[in-house]
């Protein structure tokens, strides 16, 4: 199932994140001294059973992503403790030095007051960043406004902390995990971009996938700003059981990309999530110019229900377990995050990171 939720001021709407996944499994996994992953050098013995011996790539293979989210969610969350406690401590010791309350301090050297106004422009741009409106029902416009408005409190702090941890040389030095190497295949799929391209982008979605619709507005600002040349991206498909119209979405998908309407008809589907019975997939088809007889043919006998099902099992063989999933020159990144967290790997694979 999709690994994700939500989170904001009053209305979960707003925000969303990947959820983490915690438990039990992060002492189990430090226990068994797995920190270092698959991609490293290690491989230890974990089982032994009739002589033979079992090796942690061998019987962890299956779940290795589930594993690198609980690696994940402890290197992030010791981040976070230890970025918070260097940064309280370095506003005590400011706050003590101007004999001020930190947080009138923070609005004396962020430049004071009056800069959280929100206006309706800024709430559109903000929405329209995250491929949502205030047409949806859920949300409603003065929630947005109150997390603008926070958000702009916030990043005043930010910009005065990071001014104080500069001046203070503040390092992290909490080595975080490397996420397993992944090779997926893109031959028979379809594709943005250019083969030659130095980063290639697989995506695994499903049509039904709310969350998998949030990075349709990533994928075209990665688009925009890299171009052909520097960037592929490679649609896999990844129905998942408890989504009911997502493989029949998928089979039209192909049967638009025999058309050459590939990414019109994907554009489509995932802005019309709620409407994807057979009739709509028609539809679809007709409203962007396909020839319905060859659509209509290559749907009803479902002629890539093999490319599909080829697709799904790749994605279990890799332990891709959550919409959407990137594979980006084989470091796996799951979940709609932000343009920045793409940026990172993209530009280590152009040669600018």
């Amino acid at each position: 199932m999709t690994q994700s939720a939500s989170g904001g001021i009053k209305n979960p709407v707003v925000v969303y994140v990947l959820c983490g996944i915690v438990g039990l499994g992060v002492g189990i996994l430090a226990t068994l001294g797995l920190s270092g992953g698959f991609g490293s050098s290690e491989d230890p013995v974990v089982a032994e059973y009739n002589g033979k011996s079992v090796r942690a790539s061998e019987a962890l293979g299956a779940v290795k992503t589930r594993l690198f989210d609980l690696e994940d969610e402890v290197y992030r969350t010791k981040e976070q403790a230890i970025n918070d406690f260097v940064e309280q401590r370095l506003l005590e010791a400011e706050s003590k030095k101007a004999n001020m309350p930190i947080e009138a301090l923070i609005e004396k050297e962020a430049g004071g007051g009056g800069g959280e106004a929100v206006t309706d422009a800024d709430i559109d741009s903000f929405l329209t960043t995250k491929g949502l409106s205030l047409k949806d029902p859920r949300i409603r416009k003065e929630d947005v406004r109150d997390y603008l408005k926070y958000r702009k409190r916030f990043d005043k702090r930010q910009v005065y902390v990071a001014k104080l941890k500069g001046g203070a040389k503040v390092k992290l030095l909490l080595k975080e995990p490397s996420a397993p190497k992944m090779n997926a295949s893109v031959d028979g799929f379809p594709s943005w971009g250019k083969a030659s391209a130095p980063v290639t982008i697989i995506e695994f979605s499903d049509y039904q996938c709310p969350f998998c619709s949030r990075a349709i507005p990533i994928l075209d600002r990665i688009k925009q700003e890299y171009g052909p040349e520097k960037v592929r991206i490679v649609f896999r498909d990844m129905p998942l059981p408890s989504h009911p119209r997502a493989l029949p979405a998928s089979l039209a998908a192909h049967c638009a990309n025999e058309q050459g309407k590939f990414w019109e008809y994907h554009n489509t589907l995932f802005q019309n999530q709620a409407k994807l019975e057979d009739t709509d997939l028609k539809g679809y088809a007709k409203t962007l110019g396909m020839d319905d007889k060859k659509f209509g043919e290559c749907f009803e006998t479902k002629r890539h229900q093999a490319t599909i099902d080829k697709s799904r099992k790749e994605a279990e063989q890799l332990g891709i377990q959550a919409t959407p999933s990137f594979i980006i020159n084989g470091a796996l990144l799951q979940g709609a995050q932000p343009f920045e967290k793409f940026k990172e790997k993209i530009d280590r694979g152009t040669g600018k990171g």
